[in-house]
């Protein structure tokens, strides 16, 4: 999938599905926070536990709120676009993917550059440009993946009968 820059622009996601993604991705992180919450809750409930307890009053410092979201926010993107190569749970309902800038599949260190760049303030509001920071920053773009991948396809079919005619 080496330069394929130009199938990169034509594919690239509009802004709709973006913010859709971000919309199911942003409640999902969020579910998670909760359900981290509501475990802790259960646990010292079912226990009874100093511990657990010390741990729940923990979570009202401003600080140790914030590590955790992070945590949370960073690890999401970056296990699942990692894993899944490209994709969080938002992009497989819009049916987009996450693509280096040349059209290859993103590396761990792009993926890890993604989910960091997220945690800056107003990354979310920085697609009212031309392009997001998290995407500008690692060099990935989002194209949706059916029309993408099957210009792919038809790129490398035209270059074989040019292979094939030179022999």
């Amino acid at each position: 999938m080496q330069n394929n820059r130009k199938i990169v622009e034509k594919y690239q996601a509009e802004k709709l599905l973006r913010f859709i993604n971000f919309l199911i991705d942003y409640v999902l992180i969020n579910l998670s926070l909760y359900g981290i919450g509501m475990l802790m809750g259960t646990l010292y409930y079912a226990t009874g536990s100093e511990t657990v307890y010390n741990i729940i009053m923990s979570f009202d410092n401003r600080l140790v709120e914030w590590s955790i979201s992070i945590v949370i926010l960073v690890g999401y993107y970056l296990l699942f676009e990692y894993l899944t190569k490209g994709r969080t749970i938002g992009k497989f309902i819009t049916g987009t993917v996450v693509v280096k800038e040349d059209g290859s599949v993103p590396v761990f260190n792009d993926i890890l550059k993604r989910s960091f760049s997220r945690i800056v303030p107003f990354d979310a509001i920085s697609f009212l440009g031309s392009n997001g920071w998290h995407d500008s920053w690692s060099e990935t773009k989002v194209v949706k993946r059916k029309p993408f991948l099957e210009a792919v396809d038809r790129e490398n079919s035209i270059e074989d009968i040019g292979k094939l005619a030179e022999i």
